[in-house]
């Protein structure tokens, strides 16, 4: 998918956010290579074993890291393969992950360094020197990771309403998007949207998988639901069963207490309470 990325103002953004907390930020793309990063290059210590050998395997771990948050849907703070400790949430545009914010080489203070001495001496035999290295990883109370990792979070939603990222305007699953969004109450078959945009199945499927990180059937299921519950909180059942598709109210009533735990009626009695 291509991507578009105000690089000069992205990097003002990841300047403030090194300004603010002392942390390296990177900024990746859909297919997880950096796009920006600032500073440009990594700690000390990170160089140091990226140097010796471990450069493979830092760039999985940032692969992994990005999977893993775009699965799950949101932020995912972690410890990375050497030990250190690093987070990664999504940059979203119409529920499609786009892009991907990190920071990490940082560990908490007061955290056991064995674990990080251990992993590095496979790469560095000299202790000493490898000591030096290890006391210069900056550490960071609990309370600031958490807090810088929210304020990440926070800003990916700027990023997307600035338009300081964005989909290329001639990307099929952007249109895509658009026409589930929109036609979510119409005909929304794998057939017919193989027919609209003029695909096959596995090109739409492999797409959904992708960028929706789904099946395009739970995708659309998951859109419908989300359509239903705006209108059960101003209207009836019926209405919202209609507004998102469903002509069948027991179907609905099924499809809606699996996606959300929660019959309709429950759901609105909830709401309104």
């Amino acid at each position: 998918m291509k991507i578009k990325f105000e690089t000069d103002k992205l990097k003002q953004i990841l300047i403030n956010f090194y300004n603010l907390t002392g942390m390296r930020f990177v900024i990746f793309d859909d297919d997880f290579n950096k796009i920006l990063a600032y500073p440009e290059d990594s700690c000390e210590f990170c160089t140091l074993i990226k140097n010796t050998g471990a450069k493979a395997k830092c760039k999985q771990n940032d692969r992994t890291g990005c999977e893993i948050c775009k699965n799950s849907n949101k932020l995912y703070i972690y410890k990375c393969h050497a030990g250190l400790i690093e987070a990664v949430a999504p940059i979203k545009m119409n529920d499609m992950t786009i892009a991907y914010i990190m920071f990490g080489q940082i560990c908490e203070k007061g955290q056991d360094k064995s674990e990080i001495l251990n992993y590095s001496s496979q790469y560095i035999n000299n202790a000493d020197i490898l000591s030096e290295y290890v006391k210069k990883i900056k550490s960071k109370s609990k309370k600031q990771i958490t807090a810088a990792a929210n304020l990440m979070e926070i800003c990916t939603c700027y990023l997307c309403i600035a338009d300081l990222i964005k989909i290329d305007a001639e990307n099929l699953i952007f249109y895509l998007s658009n026409y589930i969004n929109t036609n979510i109450s119409s005909d929304l078959s794998v057939e017919h949207l193989c027919s609209v945009f003029g695909i096959s199945r596995c090109k739409l499927y492999e797409l959904s998988h992708k960028y929706f990180g789904m099946s395009i059937a739970k995708y659309i299921r998951k859109k419908k639901i989300e359509k239903a519950s705006q209108y059960l909180k101003k209207h009836s059942i019926g209405d919202a069963a209609d507004a998102a598709g469903f002509f069948d109210y027991n179907y609905f009533s099924k499809v809606f207490k699996a996606e959300t735990g929660m019959t309709p009626g429950a759901y609105k009695k909830s709401f309104n309470r």
